[in-house]
């Protein structure tokens, strides 16, 4: 009996998995599907790069399309995954993401792959990385992720590098650095706000990152009345190189430490109080004060 049931147990045991052979076969049909119907209907290219070209006049993707980080004393810059993503869609017929392969609990992390596939040239791109399921902290250490919402938030923004370098190899170069350049011509000449307006707005997003208006001035090597709109189209690429940790604040911006900016509160505290005490004492010209005292005198002459 024992033989028996466990020849029984053997045989289930070796029967195949009924779910993941469908979802199997649902995934190659979908694949020969895809690229049977990026055959039939391929892109137009010149309708596409009109698309794309198109896309670069608006104003809230033109301020997003572009990253610059610090290296070797050089500014490296060049698409956001922003941009990446919609050139991707205009150009048409390719397919890309992120996908977790795998989740270590004891090692906690995950192993994580980005892929970008032309799925009319069959060229395809990937990246398989791992994902530690830590966060870094200011000081310099690591917090464990135990919410399933923090480790797909890590993921989805370790992801999102990857799959816009995957989805830059397969795309052209060319239309890539022209849709930049449609980009950068729409956020220095189409924007209906005055400058002013821009720099102000410039400096409340930096402000929510803990950079300050005089971190920003040093920068720059002027003051921000001198701004021109090439300044604001930098500074929006150092910001949302930032956002998205590409790097930290540190490598665009000098710090001041605690000694400086204890001495600049004070030193912008002795000029509010010299301004109040100028506006309170007002200067007198002598000429103002002889007619008042022949003005008292006449007054005194009348009364006797």
């Amino acid at each position: 009996m024992n033989y028996l049931a466990e020849q029984d147990r053997a045989n289930v045991t070796s029967f195949p998995n009924v779910g993941q052979e469908i979802e199997k076969t649902r995934a190659v049909q979908e694949v020969q599907g895809a690229i049977f119907m990026a055959r039939q209907f391929p892109r137009d290219e010149q309708q596409s790069f009109k698309k794309i070209m198109e896309a670069a006049k608006r104003m809230t993707l033109a301020e997003k399309a572009t990253y610059c980080y610090p290296r070797g004393g050089q500014q490296i810059k060049g698409p956001s995954v922003r941009a990446a993503e919609t050139i991707a869609k205009y150009w048409g017929n390719i397919s890309y993401g992120v996908k977790e392969l795998s989740s270590n609990p004891i090692e906690h992390t995950s192993e994580v792959m980005a892929y970008a596939w032309d799925l009319e040239s069959n060229v395809r791109a990937e990246r398989i990385f791992k994902v530690p399921h830590t966060r870094y902290t200011k000081n310099g250490g690591n917090t464990l992720l135990t919410d399933p919402r923090d480790i797909y938030e890590r993921i989805a923004n370790d992801g999102a590098r990857r799959k816009r370098a995957v989805l830059l190899e397969i795309l052209p170069g060319d239309v890539v650095e022209d849709f930049l350049n449609a980009c950068e011509k729409t956020l220095i000449g189409s924007n209906d706000k005055p400058l002013k307006e821009r720099v102000a707005d410039m400096l409340d997003k930096f402000e929510s990152l803990g950079v300050t208006k005089e971190m920003i001035e040093k920068r720059v090597g002027t003051k921000c009345d001198n701004f021109i709109p090439k300044n604001i189209v930098d500074l929006g690429s150092i910001y949302n190189s930032i956002k998205n940790n590409f790097a930290p604040i540190e490598q665009y911006f000098d710090i001041p430490s605690a000694a400086e900016q204890q001495k600049d509160n004070a030193e912008k505290k002795l000029t509010t109080k010299k301004n109040i005490k100028k506006d309170d004492e007002m200067e007198v010209s002598p000429e103002l004060e002889a007619m008042a005292n022949e003005y008292y005198e006449n007054i005194e002459e009348e009364t006797v």
